[in-house]
């Protein structure tokens, strides 16, 4: 039996049968895309079917009886491949290898070749089938996207500003460019393998960003996030980074690619710029406060000034027109009253010239030590003057203090003025003074109504006014300027108040060494 003659289909199983070779050589002449021909144990062509003239160009007659070396390139020719091929599919029984193979015209073409060794029924060898087909277009199509991954590999390994690399699916470093060694420090030998979480802050790691962000890439394709991330010194910069997850064509995640740009500069200067504005935004609601306080103290200081400058137009008309008619007791009652409204008059615009220092920075306080007792004994001197009707008691222990008197005055003034004010006729006001540890505290009591505990943080404020004391004489200036004159002079001004029993106002000062 003859295995060529069912043109290299004979197998170490034995040849085709008679009755199928007119099918089998039938079937194999009707292939046009593939070259199935046969060799001898030479490597000579013995058939040729239509597939091998177009693909190949030599008809029968011209290419039966020669090798089929002449399908190869010299060089092949010259390392002798034909033969080594045939050596191989002889011990192996089966050769495929894929190369440049030689047309008719001299033309090349990519091709995928399988050599099968054909034995007869005793073992024997008796030839080779061989299959070959035209991959020509799909190397280019490999070549050219195997020329664009190179390219653009060499292009994301050189580029210096952008950190490119590429992380496993366990968020391992795979790759390393330029621009991410010139970013983050670390060579490729020293990151590759490490977990991206390297990069991250331990506040980060500790609330899981790095998973969390891997996490988001997963479900989304794309994650882009900007936050603060380390280089391999310790220095932090502000980064923009983007991960991509990587699938292959069924689906299966295969990695990701991280993309990071420095924007520590322009994180700054947003710093910058939102520090201007925040201070713009301060400055122009420290300008709408300063107008509001305008126009508030303009309307308390007009309101106040009306009383007093009323009681002088009406006393000074009285003493013009009527001064022969009174009689000396008269007399001094009405000078006595200008007297004291001159008094309220003056006091008012020492508050509003305090006020403006304190608001403008420019309040002075000449610090010296002096005689706090001998400055409570003046206060409550000029209080029941004032106020006769009034009982003011004083319980002061020997104290030396460290701050302005005058300005110590102003504050004990204005607390006691308070305390009387607000207490009724048959109640006392009391004034202490006493050591505790390096301060003197001074304090004031009354037996008013007191201050609701929802109502004492207006105590303190400019103009600052209680619901509940509506109606009673005061700018609303008084508490805010002692407090400031109080904490200037190195103390505190506080108060503690039960409603319905009376209030306790203190200040400290320091003691004189």
């Amino acid at each position: 039996m003859d295995p060529i003659a069912g043109l290299g289909s004979a197998t170490a199983a034995g040849s085709p049968r008679g009755e199928d070779r007119g099918v089998l050589t039938l079937l194999i002449d009707s292939v046009t895309d593939y070259a199935i021909f046969a060799l001898d144990p030479d490597g000579r062509v013995l058939t040729w079917n239509p597939g091998a003239q177009r693909l190949k160009g030599y008809k029968p007659d011209e290419i039966i009886g020669q090798k089929f070396s002449v399908f190869y390139s010299a060089i092949d020719n010259e390392a002798d491949l034909p033969n080594r091929e045939l050596a191989i599919a002889v011990a192996e029984g089966r050769y495929e290898d894929e190369g440049w193979r030689i047309r008719k015209d001299g033309t090349r073409f990519w091709a995928n070749v399988v050599i099968t060794a054909l034995r007869g029924d005793d073992g024997r060898l008796v030839g080779f089938g061989k299959v070959t087909r035209d991959l020509t277009e799909r190397k280019a199509a490999e070549d050219t996207l195997r020329d664009s991954e190179e390219r653009f590999r060499l292009l994301v390994t050189a580029v210096a500003d952008y950190a490119i690399f590429l992380l496993r699916p366990d968020g391992t470093v795979d790759s390393w460019n330029l621009g991410a060694e010139r970013l983050k420090g670390y060579r490729a030998d020293e990151v590759i393998g490490r977990h991206l979480s390297t990069f991250y802050t331990a506040e980060d790691r500790a609330a899981g960003v790095p998973d969390r962000a891997l996490q988001e890439a997963v479900q989304a394709g794309r994650v882009e996030m900007e936050g603060w991330r380390l280089r391999k010194d310790g220095s932090r910069f502000w980064a923009d980074v983007v991960i991509t997850a990587l699938r292959g064509s069924d689906g299966t995640l295969r990695g990701f690619a991280k993309v990071t740009r420095d924007l520590t500069d322009r994180k700054r200067g947003e710093d910058a710029l939102r520090g201007v504005l925040e201070r713009e935004r301060e400055t122009a609601a420290r300008l709408r406060e300063l107008d509001r306080m305008k126009t508030d103290l303009v309307a308390i200081v007009a309101h106040d000034l009306r009383g007093p400058v009323g009681v002088l137009e009406s006393t000074l008309h009285l003493l013009q027109h009527d001064w022969d008619r009174l009689d000396e007791a008269e007399r001094r009652d009405l000078i006595g009253r200008m007297e004291t409204r001159v008094g309220t008059l003056a006091g008012l615009v020492d508050d509003v010239f305090d006020l403006a220092m304190i608001e403008a920075g420019r309040l002075t306080i000449d610090a010296a030590p002096f005689d706090l007792a001998a400055v409570v004994g003046q206060v409550v001197a000029d209080a029941r003057v004032s106020a006769p009707d009034r009982d003011v008691a004083v319980q002061s222990e020997p104290a030396t203090a460290l701050g302005d008197g005058r300005r110590t005055w102003q504050v004990l003034m204005n607390l006691v003025s308070n305390a009387v004010k607000f207490s009724s006729a048959d109640t006392t006001v009391d004034v202490a003074v006493e050591r505790v540890d390096d301060e003197v505290v001074v304090s004031v009591t009354d037996r008013g109504p007191g201050v609701p505990a929802a109502e004492e943080h207006l105590l303190f404020t400019r103009f600052g006014r209680l619901p509940s004391s509506e109606g009673t004489p005061g700018t609303g200036m008084g508490l805010f300027i002692a407090k400031s004159l109080a904490e200037a002079q190195g103390g505190r001004l506080w108060v503690e108040s039960t409603p319905g029993v009376g209030a306790t106002f203190r200040f400290t000062l320091p003691v004189a060494p």
